[in-house]
């Protein structure tokens, strides 16, 4: 079987990085493995041969906006000395990766593997920005459209059931260094442990806030790792005045000091799929304060292996520091336990790497090769169903339509005065309109009180029709804009109103 792989880790392209080295592992159970990486132009990203049968690819994109068709060119390239048949398409992620990934299985014709290393049906995660909420619809289009999926936990895998039938629940296991003679000295009387990313969804502001509560105490946080907040953070801690409590260490490539001078690992990420770093200072045998995502509650239970808190309860976070800092055996009996949860939990690396490949290869299992037509028919239904807005907006046209269809009817067929023409056309469209927004855009499917909701559908059309009338008079004799342009921005306005209407307030569930 011959694996095609695309995402964006650029680490990938470091001669000695744990994601490359793992890579090539993959790699011995495929036939073949082409790696392709989405990148900038740059001469550190240089097409490789990696192992005998592992290639690597950079798209070297002069701007995000070619990323899909530079990765076309080199899928191009593969597929030329290849067979389809034996060929499977895996992608990184269900966003934008997955997004390509569904458009190269509608032009080629290939089985398509997602996979998801985020928790992205968590509320923090589609509450935390615009791009997140659209990338929320986006993954259950990718998912439904996909032929398997791979997610690395139970709590991702069980969010997604209803997207798909075909789902493997396998997280990343890289190997645990347990081994080194690199020793550091303990920054504080009592650490606390931050591995992560300084980005926003690791959320370490709320850190920082039970840090000065806690300031008082022998308590301070080492952060190690990088990233774009790291300035922002330094700043942060400046202004609350806990700047001496706080050691920013950057990115580390061994780890093992930090986890041995550690009296305690956090994390109060906003949403996670997984969270290697709290298996690793579990094998440790470092108790644990965790936010509600990830591998808590799921591999380390609340009061038992690890004290779990929502997110942004920075008092939950400070409470429970000040049980471990005050309760030495507690900290001691916690670590332990954290310790046990993580090595029952941990599979030998080699079945990982074999279950991690059947994963890929059981893609094509599910797949079936269509003509063309028949797949694009596929994508149609599958988005139709997807996306509400996408329905909302093709039986908004239809009810259109159907008004100015009928009103030709009732007046030039008919034969019926065209006022009366135009109330009737109103009312079969108002009653069209509501059954395909009922039904079909928001598959509001109870039957009761269906009287009460067309009541105030009435009233929302009303209420629409009154909006169009003052913003058009306010946009063509107030502001003077054209009232063609006029008619655009307001029907623009009352779709939104009217959305809004249906979904909060008749159609609610």
């Amino acid at each position: 079987m011959k694996i095609i792989s695309i995402g964006t880790d650029r680490k990938i392209f470091e001669e000695n990085s744990a994601v490359r080295q793992r890579q090539i592992t993959y790699g011995k159970f495929f036939d073949e493995l082409h790696l392709v990486v989405f990148t900038p132009n740059d001469l550190k990203f240089q097409n490789q041969k990696l192992s005998s049968n592992v290639f690597l690819y950079s798209t070297k994109s002069k701007t995000k906006i070619l990323y899909f068709f530079d990765f076309l060119r080199i899928i191009r390239k593969i597929l030329k000395n290849s067979k389809r048949d034996d060929i499977v398409l895996t992608c990184q992620d269900p966003f934008e990766m997955g997004l390509i990934g569904v458009f190269t299985k509608l032009i080629y014709d290939l089985p398509l593997h997602i996979q998801i290393h985020t928790d992205f049906m968590h509320k923090y995660f589609w509450q935390s920005s615009a791009l997140n909420k659209a990338r929320f619809l986006m993954a259950e289009f990718v998912i439904k459209y996909s032929n398997r999926v791979r997610t690395v936990s139970e709590r991702v895998g069980k969010s997604i059931n209803p997207f798909s039938e075909n789902i493997d629940v396998l997280p990343i296991m890289d190997k645990i260094k347990i081994g080194s003679d690199e020793e550091i000295e303990k920054p504080f009387p009592f650490t606390l442990l931050m591995v992560c990313r300084l980005e926003k969804e690791k959320n370490i502001e709320t850190i920082l806030y039970a840090l000065k509560n806690l300031e008082e105490k022998n308590i301070g946080l080492c952060l190690v790792g990088d990233g774009s907040q790291k300035s922002d953070l330094e700043k942060m801690a400046k202004n609350m005045s806990i700047l001496d409590k706080v050691i920013f260490v950057g990115w580390q490539n061994n780890l093992a000091p930090y986890y041995k001078v550690a009296d305690a690992f956090i994390s109060a990420s906003l949403y996670e799929g997984y969270g290697i770093s709290t298996v690793e200072a579990a094998y440790f045998g470092k108790p644990l304060i965790l936010s509600e995502t990830g591998v808590a509650e799921e591999i380390f239970k609340a009061g038992k292996s690890a004290f779990v808190c929502d997110a942004k309860d920075s008092s939950c976070f400070v409470q429970s520091v000040l049980s471990l800092y005050q309760d030495k055996n507690l900290t001691q009996e916690m670590g332990q336990s954290a310790k046990m949860a993580a090595d029952a939990h941990l599979n030998s690396k080699e079945d990982y790497f074999r279950e991690y490949a059947t994963s890929i290869i059981k893609t094509a299992d599910s797949f079936r090769k269509k003509n063309f037509i028949l797949r694009a028919f596929d994508f149609k239904k599958i988005a139709f169903d997807s996306f509400i807005v996408l329905r909302y907006f093709i039986c908004g046209i239809t009810s259109a339509g159907i008004l100015v269809g009928s009103l030709y009817i009732f007046t030039d067929i008919a034969g019926i005065w065209y006022l009366y023409s135009s109330i009737l056309a109103f009312f079969l469209s108002l009653i069209v309109s509501f059954i395909l927004q009922k039904f079909v855009v928001f598959r509001d499917m109870k039957t009761g009180g269906i009287s009460h909701q067309f009541s105030k559908f009435f009233i929302a059309a009303i209420s629409s029709l009154t909006s169009n009338t003052i913003v058009m008079f306010v946009l063509v004799d107030v502001f003077g804009i054209w009232y063609i342009l006029s008619q655009i921005i307001t029907g623009a306005l009352v779709m939104f109103q009217n959305f809004a209407f249906y979904k909060f307030l008749i159609f609610k569930k």
